[in-house]
């Protein structure tokens, strides 16, 4: 795991530093924690306390689901509900679709 230093100092550089760069090293090691075989120590986990690994992780973890929080299945209908230019029809349509969820993807 590369770390970003700056010129001269011995702690991680947050602010100046490449966001995405930052991310993947935060994230990659927060990910490790919860693949490993125990569970992660959540209040003491430094990454997890920073909300942009946090929203890093959570965005990797869904990322690489084998079928997306919305599902291929029901993709055709997200995107026709999205297309309606009615805000309380599109929101009803978008709330439809959302309740044809499976049970795990829906909560």
């Amino acid at each position: 795991m590369r770390r970003v230093r700056r010129k001269g100092a011995n702690k991680e550089k947050v602010f100046g530093c490449d966001l995405l760069e930052h991310l993947n090293a935060s994230s990659q090691e927060s990910k490790g924690e919860f693949e490993s075989d125990g569970s992660p120590e959540l209040s003491k986990d430094v990454y997890l306390q920073d909300i942009h690994c946090v929203s890093s992780l959570c965005k990797a973890y869904f990322r690489e689901l084998p079928n997306p929080l919305l599902t291929y299945q029901l993709y055709d209908k997200f995107a026709e509900a999205v297309a309606i230019q009615l805000e309380e029809e599109r929101l009803v349509k978008i709330r439809d679709v959302l309740k044809e969820l499976p049970r795990p993807h829906y909560r």
